[in-house]
């Protein structure tokens, strides 16, 4: 824990780092309402630097750009070290920017961004991609009611319309070892913090909260990732999505509800870690209420061999598997599951509630099982397994479970079950 607090100061020295680097001029942009005047001033003013305050409503409800050799298009491009902030009306209203297909695209490899107090209504595709960023800051903003574009969803390598509050990373694609993006792209601190985002959740169309895809590599670009104290809301997939971090990434106090209406994926998880990183993911509230049987409230997986991931740390949250009383449950329902590679984690403390196939389960994936996986102290009082609390699958080595007596079906080898009063 005294680590932790080091790092959270370290956290506000780099925030307030991120929130100088305006230079000393200031440039007022009011919105006009017409996207013709609206998108040509916003990026006249970023394209300065320094800080850029922006008042009242604008209109993006216009086709994107696509600079020459870039591949992704957008609305504005911001590439040099800026601080763009939000100043509220006389009635404490957010700035608005309404429409438009990724408003806000960070192309900044060597510059540090400062993106506060916006509210995006109504993007296609997401409201902030990051692609490439030296420190970055999103905090105090509002997104609400994403609507799934086709083109992400093919730039992911899928048939379904995607659309993602705010994404960092090169590439949409999951990340495997035939595509990985650019993940030198990233470096410093990465904070998205206090933001309000309701997706909407689209039916027949992937909506997610934050994703983060191969962001940095050591040993030059380092990141340290925080996202805590966000409300992310109506998603169909992930509301936090780690694949393959270049560092540490924190996902702490962040307030996550599904809603009930699903996407395309067979497996959702409300946060979902995956792969090489070192990952922290505590103090959160979860309401997994997917009318799914598979979904799961936390998932921690190693998805290869080559790409396994070990020592996540899932501690003090509060897991509620919201499913509608009849659901029918199958292999990957728990509120906190291990799969695959995934070796050394440790689940502590956690409260888990509602109903779903176990509380905690240990599963197999891609020809992997998960290996010293700790589970210390989590209470699972109040919830109710169609099968089993602790589900082991054959394969699990050294997994051991610590707290109070629960129900379990072990296929592995060397469990240990300790239980305390």
């Amino acid at each position: 824990m005294k680590a932790l607090k080091r790092e959270m100061i370290l956290l506000a020295g780099s925030i307030i780092a991120l929130a100088g680097t305006a230079a000393a001029q200031t440039v007022i942009v009011a919105g006009t309402g017409d996207p013709n005047l609206d998108v040509p001033a916003v990026q006249a003013a970023v394209d300065q630097g320094g800080s850029v305050v922006l008042r009242g409503h604008f209109s993006f409800d216009k086709p994107p750009t696509t600079p020459a050799g870039a591949t992704i298009s957008r609305m504005v491009t911001v590439s040099k070290n800026v601080a763009i902030s939000g100043s509220p009306d006389a009635s404490g209203d957010l700035p608005t920017i309404e429409g438009g297909e990724w408003p806000l695209l960070v192309d900044a490899i060597a510059s540090r961004v400062t993106i506060q107090g916006l509210h995006f209504v109504r993007p296609t595709a997401g409201a902030i991609w990051i692609y490439a960023v030296s420190g970055l800051l999103v905090t105090g903003c509002r997104i609400e009611n994403i609507d799934p574009s086709p083109t992400f969803g093919t730039q992911a390598g899928l048939t379904f319309s995607v659309s993602t509050a705010i994404f960092v990373g090169s590439d949409p694609h999951p990340p495997s070892q035939t595509q990985m993006g650019k993940p030198d792209n990233f470096s410093g601190t990465l904070a998205i913090l206090n933001n309000d985002i309701d997706l909407g959740g689209p039916p027949v169309a992937l909506s997610l909260g934050v994703v983060m895809f191969n962001v940095g590599k050591a040993p030059d670009n380092i990141v340290n990732i925080y996202v805590s104290g966000n409300n992310i809301r109506n998603s169909t997939e992930p509301l936090i999505n780690f694949r393959i971090i270049g560092g540490q990434a924190y996902a702490e106090r962040n307030v996550l509800t599904t809603g009930n209406v699903m996407g395309g994926s067979a497996n959702p998880d409300a946060i979902r870690v995956v792969g090489a990183g070192s990952y922290l993911i505590a103090h959160n509230s979860v309401d997994c209420g997917w009318v799914d049987g598979a979904a799961a409230g936390i998932n921690v997986i190693g998805q290869s061999a080559p790409l396994p991931e070990t020592s996540a740390i899932i501690f003090d949250n509060d897991v509620t598997m919201s499913a509608a009383e009849g659901t029918i449950f199958s292999a990957n329902s728990a509120g906190i599951e291990m799969r695959g590679f995934a070796q050394g984690n440790s689940v502590l403390n956690n409260r888990i509630r509602g109903r779903a196939r176990s509380a905690v389960s240990v599963l197999g994936q891609n020809g992997g099982t998960p290996g010293n996986s700790s589970f210390v102290g989590n209470d699972l009082s109040g919830f109710q397994s169609s099968l089993t609390d602790i589900f082991v699958d054959a394969g699990a080595i050294g997994t051991s479970f610590i707290g109070r007596q629960a129900t379990i079906e072990d296929h592995g080898s060397n469990t240990v079950m300790v239980p305390m009063p």
